[in-house]
């Protein structure tokens, strides 16, 4: 159940972004959705494996690898966020 409730936040958050790029008419070239697509697949990963762990009642290790790798994706986000889906002032 937890994994069909990570995709379906997975893909809602992709549709989101997808939305919001061409609400603000962004202009998002191939290979920047390139890079987002597997941020996204990672952000799930990430958040199965947590969940994987809790289920597995190794709490301590959720905790351990979800720090390390989540802070990875966090990174990935800010850097998506910050060159990929910039809005261009003038």
């Amino acid at each position: 159940m937890i994994n069909l409730i990570i995709g379906a936040l997975v893909t809602a958050g992709l549709l989101l972004l997808v939305n919001y790029s061409r609400k603000h008419r962004l202009r998002v070239a191939w290979w920047q959705w390139t890079i987002t697509v597997p941020g996204f697949a990672y952000a799930a990963f990430v958040l199965a494996m947590i969940a994987a762990f809790l289920e597995e009642g190794a709490a301590r290790a959720a905790v351990v690898i979800g720090t390390i790798f989540g802070f990875i994706a966090v990174i990935w986000g800010v850097l998506l966020a910050r060159f990929v889906f910039k809005s261009e002032r003038r």
